[in-house]
């Protein structure tokens, strides 16, 4: 898990302003990294259901969007 945990720390350093919203209509680093910790965790589950990967971006797409809503200033 703490590999996991890595890769998603790197991706909030990455890009953005790492804070709320940048003002310029793209995700903040918070919002990235908050991003990618989700898709892989739904990457494993529908593997695990096994759904394999056909739905996984319209899933990742949908819970990006609710999760960036729970981040103050998300997109």
């Amino acid at each position: 898990m703490s590999g996991l945990m890595d890769k998603a720390k790197e991706a909030m350093g990455k890009g953005g302003s790492g804070t709320g919203g940048s003002g310029t209509g793209q995700a903040s680093g918070t919002e990235k990294g908050a991003d990618v910790f989700a898709n892989q965790g739904i990457d494993k589950a529908t593997d695990a259901a096994g759904m394999g990967d056909k739905y996984d971006s319209k899933i990742d797409k949908v819970a990006d969007g609710q999760l960036n809503k729970q981040i103050p200033g998300g997109q």
